[in-house]
């Protein structure tokens, strides 16, 4: 029993002897220490506006009231931290060496201000081991006084360490004048321990932040080594996490690791994040490795390489993924961002190149870039390639004219962007057409896209290209000068205009201009002059040699036989210019020379419905070689009509029998003399002008 008796008695007797320890020492003495130890760690003031008691459960310790830490002058509140309640765990025997060894503070209700000014200075600078920078808010009148009462206690005989701090159910505010940005921390967790032989002190933190946009969540761990200046502080064995809900976009995870992270040395991290905006979903990693001047005005990220896989609407394939590697680097002063060394790749799709964007008030894009054969048909989302395949020759009697739309693009985003940028592919691929070897120069100044050039490689031929659209206007202004040498056109007008007439090997020039972007107001409203050569065609879809037949046999009252060939015309060379304007394009110079034929064509399409009103009057040369041989020799002299009729898609082509008798004097002096014949013999009286009178009136209707 009595040994029982021992521990609790013996335990009692500590507690009175700590007591007694403790009362024979005046906490107020300690003030003067923690201000000085602070300035010493900070640069900062310490203000104690509370009493230094003693707490003697759960352990020994002191408690603190109503606490600040100082501001430097020139930010929004005086008070960089302050607290109402502070404790902290007191070693009992140093206290008997004068020794007061303060373990992990515990804070208790506190407030953070974080602040940047507009000059970019913020109010985590100058914390320093050195003596307080110049403009710290200097002592209070009672700091000064206890410092003085302190040293005349003799307090300077103390010695005093501190270790950790724990801010538990704190709050914090940060501010940024620059943007005029302000962030609400309403859940603050924070510790950080004492520091080891090298300077490294173990962090933990959790927060619960908002602001009008959104909220966010983060927590992490690390161990910090402090500096003199943001600059010169470290951290290693960096873990972050977080979540992030701003608008639509959701980030439902992020991380950030790193074995260490000095900002003036490189320091290679990791990024994953994890999210999307309610459309898309994303998931990305990135390595790079982070370094800063020793002003943070220069930032770069070096050897940066990222992979994302996308998924969603509006992607040109989902899953999308993505492989973008390059070095980044940002100049705060000069507000430059710059991309170098960069790799990208999609699929086959592949980039490299540098560009830079400087952060203005209208930012500025600059690039210059090469990648390898892209094929549209796989990113265009808005029509898959079959829905482009060529129509010609298809569309059902009695057609409709296409359907166009009225809707003008939306250009604001001209507006938002300035650039200026150099294009280089290996290739270009869309609806089964390519482009080899293309190149773009573009620039764009407050919404006024300028095509400065454009050259590319087309089956065997060449195609360039200037121009300007003007969205500074609604709706937008546009005017394009492009040429085009050695084309094949038959593809060309097989995927543009859904058309199968010409074939050949062409040169054109164009030069339009107009308003509206839309399908509808395109075509309305384009004006201006195109020019065309065809060498070594075809006309498709009509055999003139054989309607020459049949405008043969017509003139002698017969049947044309049916020869079966190809419906086609070949020609050696085809010319035309036209006028654009009114929703249409005209010609009147059109001039195809074929084998034993010359042809001469005028006429005019509608670009809206895209009909066709053309007549060729064509003319048999003297030759019986070529196409339609020696039946075509007893036509010397006559011109035969054909009417060019239909869509584009779907032209007719018919022999004109009326313009073939009114455009032939020829045929109407043989056929006036044969009614004059028909009628002597009826009438019996040779030479009569009532019978050429009569002849002329039968033949009237016919011929005019």
């Amino acid at each position: 029993m009595k040994k029982l008796l021992i521990l609790p008695l013996s335990l009692l007797l500590a507690l009175l002897a700590g007591g007694a320890l403790l009362a024979t020492i005046d906490t107020e003495q300690f003030k003067p220490l923690l201000i000085d130890k602070v300035r010493q760690s900070t640069g900062r003031e310490l203000r104690l506006e509370g009493a230094i008691g003693w707490r003697f459960w759960p352990s020994l310790g002191l408690t603190l009231e109503r606490v600040a830490l100082s501001n430097p002058a020139g930010f929004s509140e005086p008070d960089l931290i302050r607290l109402e309640h502070a404790s902290a765990s007191v070693a009992l025997l140093p206290l008997l060496s004068r020794r007061l060894e303060i373990g992990e503070i515990s804070l208790q209700g506190a407030h953070l201000l974080l602040e940047t000014r507009k000059d970019g200075r913020n109010n985590l600078e100058g914390m320093t081991q050195s003596p307080p920078a110049e403009d710290a808010v200097p002592p209070t009148d009672a700091g000064m006084s206890q410092t003085k009462a302190g040293a005349a206690d003799g307090a300077t005989h103390w010695q005093i360490q501190l270790g950790g701090i724990a801010l538990e159910q704190a709050s914090a505010l940060l501010i940024d004048q620059r943007s005029g940005r302000r962030l609400a921390i309403d859940e603050l967790d924070l510790t950080l321990g004492g520091a080891d032989g090298e300077g490294w002190m173990p962090l933990t933190w959790r927060l619960f932040a908002k602001e009008q946009e959104g909220q966010y969540r983060l927590t992490g761990q690390s161990e910090l080594r402090p500096g003199r200046a943001l600059a010169d502080m470290a951290l290693r064995r960096l873990s972050v996490e977080g979540s992030l809900n701003r608008g639509p976009l959701k980030i439902e995870a992020f991380t950030l690791t790193a074995e260490s992270l000095a900002l003036t040395t490189p320091s290679p991290l990791t990024l994953t994040l994890k999210g999307g905006d309610g459309v898309r979903q994303a998931d990305l990693r990135l390595s790079t490795t982070l370094s800063a001047d020793s002003g943070l005005q220069r930032l770069r990220l070096a050897q940066s390489h990222l992979t994302a896989t996308l998924e969603g609407a509006g992607l040109p394939r989902s899953p999308l993924t993505l492989d973008l590697g390059g070095d980044l680097a940002l100049d705060s002063t000069a507000h430059l961002l710059t991309l170098t060394a960069l790799k990208a790749q999609s699929g086959d799709l592949t980039l490299g190149g540098e560009a830079s964007l400087t952060l203005l008030a209208t930012p500025q894009l600059r690039f210059n870039l090469e990648g390898g054969a892209v094929d549209l048909d796989e990113w265009l989302t808005h029509a898959p390639p079959a829905a482009q395949e060529s129509t010609a020759g298809q569309a059902p009697q009695g057609a409709q004219p296409p359907t166009l739309a009225q809707d003008e693009p939306d250009l604001s985003a001209l507006k938002a962007l300035n650039l200026d940028g150099h294009l280089r592919l290996e290739g270009l691929s869309h609806s089964g057409l390519t482009l080899t070897q293309p190149e773009i120069a573009l620039a764009l100044d407050k919404g006024l896209l300028t095509l400065k050039s454009f050259k590319s490689g087309f089956d065997q031929g060449s195609l360039s290209a200037s121009g300007q659209l003007d969205a500074r206007q609604a709706p937008a202004a546009y005017r394009l000068n492009a040429q085009g040498q050695d084309l094949q056109i038959r593809p060309l007008l097989q995927r543009l205009a859904q058309s199968d007439l010409l074939s050949g090997r062409t040169s054109l020039s164009l030069a339009v201009q107009g308003h509206g972007l839309s399908q509808a107001a395109l075509r309305r409203g384009i004006a201006g002059q195109a020019h065309l050569k065809v060498e070594d065609g075809a006309l498709h879809g009509v055999n003139l040699p054989e309607m020459i037949r049949e405008a043969k046999a017509t003139l002698k009252g017969q049947r044309a036989e049916y020869v079966k060939e190809e419906r086609k015309t070949d020609f050696s060379a085809l010319t035309a210019s036209a006028r654009l304007g009114g929703g249409k394009a005209r010609s009147n110079d059109i001039q195809l020379f074929a084998p034993a034929l010359r042809v001469h064509g005028s006429g005019e399409t509608d670009l809206v419905s895209e009909g066709l009103d053309f007549l060729f009057n064509t003319s048999v040369v003297g030759t019986s070689k070529g196409q339609g041989g020696r039946d075509l020799d007893e036509l010397a002299d006559v011109t035969i009509p054909v009417r060019i009729a239909g869509t584009w898609s779907q032209p007719s082509y018919a022999l004109d029998l009326k313009a073939l008798l009114q455009n032939n004097k020829l045929l109407e002096e043989k056929a006036r003399k044969e009614a004059e014949r028909g009628l002597n013999k009826l009438m019996g009286d040779k030479g009569d002008p009532a019978i050429k009178d009569a002849a002329d009136k039968l033949l009237k209707g016919l011929f005019n």
